[in-house]
């Protein structure tokens, strides 16, 4: 299989996928992990929402390199498939055209935040940007070895 169609699998899984883990490292230096519902990959760009005030804002502000982990449930081990994506979070401005983008496509991805912004509480909410610089993908059905793929 080639890379690119390995890479358009991965991205594949992600469409699919209903949950994430967002990691990333607190103040303290201990490493964070929280479940996320409302995340669509453009590109090579993964973009996810969270409430404006949650403590990953500023926290990810100071330490911008993340990663994502990505598992579907109810898998069996002959056929487990699980993906680790790596990159830079970035803070979307609100009120810019790369929000509105971001809104929208949100919206079409998760009803709950659909309905956040329905009831009025955009203002409430934080949009971040990853750029994505590596994905680590696991497909048990192609054999134990993972997949890696870096981006420039």
């Amino acid at each position: 299989m080639s890379d690119n169609a390995s890479l358009a699998e991965v991205r594949q899984y992600i469409s699919d996928s209903k949950f994430a883990v967002l990691n990333y490292v607190r103040d303290d230096l201990a490493p964070i992990a929280r479940s996320i519902g409302s995340f669509f990959l453009d590109g090579d760009d993964l973009f996810f929402s969270t409430g404006k005030d949650a403590a990953k804002v500023s926290e990810i502000a100071k330490r911008p390199r993340v990663s994502l982990h990505f598992e579907h449930e109810g898998q069996s081990l002959e056929s487990w498939k699980n993906l680790l994506l790596v990159g830079d979070a970035e803070l979307i401005s609100p009120g810019s055209p790369e929000q509105q983008r971001a809104i929208e496509a949100l919206s079409v991805k998760s009803p709950r935040f659909r309905e956040r912004v329905a009831r009025g509480e955009l203002a409430s909410i934080a949009i971040f940007r990853v750029h994505v610089r590596e994905y680590h993908y696991l497909d048990f059905t192609k054999g134990y070895i993972p997949a890696r793929f870096e981006l420039a």
